[in-house]
């Protein structure tokens, strides 16, 4: 930095008091603005997500990471006021735009995404199909990623977007007005870290220091656009190999930033993926395909760690609290 934007960066004791002041105030008249889970105990110790906050959601493959981001960003959508044009974003490197709308589908019409998949829905569940189209065609939940239908007929690979890619396409969703007024992202979510491409600029002798990069580039996300920034991160090999397979926050694989940089970061664990079905986990709980373990590992500014056994519906993409166990 040069000498001129160093002060920039340097605050004296009478403006440091005085900003913590003017934060509790914006806190305080601005108190309904954060986003909730959706999930009423987790919501009695969680601190609403607010703009932003870097919410990264830590686990090991087919434990549930997707959905549960999928779930947040459906919460959300719920609490956003479109009347000022907000909308969410979600930014997928993995799956394309047709699959991650019919799992969108499968949640909000409660079909079975496998039925859809295969193409064996009755003439009812057809009708519920269309009508939840018709719903997402209204939505204003937005995607940034890859049409395998469109990318075949294409003959081109997918592209493999970085930080960089997203930002300027978060222009194009905000440029994109409606009565003259552009629009506001309330939530960005990304999935998944380990998938983001490094861009050239990011630099970093080795893989961990490019994945802080990127991890740095999503909170910078979160700040500069003033809204809630979702990374869902790969846990690493080593969480099966413990009884208890709920990752935690050093278990971010390559990279070790997530712990410092994050507002608020949970973790999931899918026990059927690991565990005979009919066993228990915690000493309480029966493993079948519904159990799904979901821990609070951090808020900066509220109670943690914390962890729940919530019920999980794979086929219909839902999550809520467990009635009994």
């Amino acid at each position: 930095m040069s000498d001129k934007s160093i002060n920039s960066v340097v605050y004296d004791p009478p403006h440091a008091g005085q900003l913590a002041v003017d934060y509790v105030t914006a806190m305080q008249d601005t108190a309904n603005i954060g986003l909730k889970s959706g999930l009423c105990d987790l919501d009695g110790i969680l601190v609403p997500f607010r703009p932003g906050n870097l919410v990264t959601v830590i686990g090991y493959t087919s434990n549930m990471k997707s959905t549960f981001m999928d779930f947040l960003a459906m919460q959300a959508l719920g609490q956003i006021d479109r009347d000022k044009n907000e909308f969410i974003c979600k930014v997928t490197w993995e799956q394309s735009v047709e699959e991650d709308t019919l799992g969108w589908i499968a949640s909000k019409g409660g079909l079975s995404i496998t039925k859809m998949a295969r193409g064996l829905l009755n003439e009812n569940e057809w009708q519920t199909l269309r009508s939840a189209a018709v719903e997402r065609q209204a939505t204003p939940l937005w995607i940034m990623g890859h049409s395998q239908q469109e990318y075949q007929t294409r003959r081109e690979a997918r592209p493999m977007l970085t930080m960089r890619d997203v930002a300027r396409g978060l222009e194009v969703i905000k440029n994109d007005t409606i009565e003259g007024e552009k629009l506001r992202p309330r939530m960005i979510v990304l999935d998944y870290l380990q998938r983001i491409r490094p861009d050239e600029k990011d630099g970093g002798a080795t893989r961990r220091e490019q994945m802080m990069t990127v991890v740095d580039h999503a909170k910078n996300l979160a700040i500069a656009y003033n809204c809630v920034v979702v990374l869902g991160v790969q846990a690493g090999r080593q969480v099966i190999q413990r009884d208890i397979k709920l990752p935690t926050l050093d278990d971010g694989q390559e990279t070790s930033n997530i712990e410092q940089s994050s507002d608020v970061a949970f973790g999931c664990w899918y026990p059927i993926k690991s565990e005979p079905r009919g066993s228990t986990v915690f000493g309480k709980y029966e493993v079948d395909e519904h159990l799904f373990i979901l821990g609070l590992l951090k808020q900066k500014l509220g109670p943690a760690p914390e962890t729940y056994a919530l019920y999980v519906d794979p086929e219909k993409r839902t999550i809520a609290h467990r009635t009994k166990g």
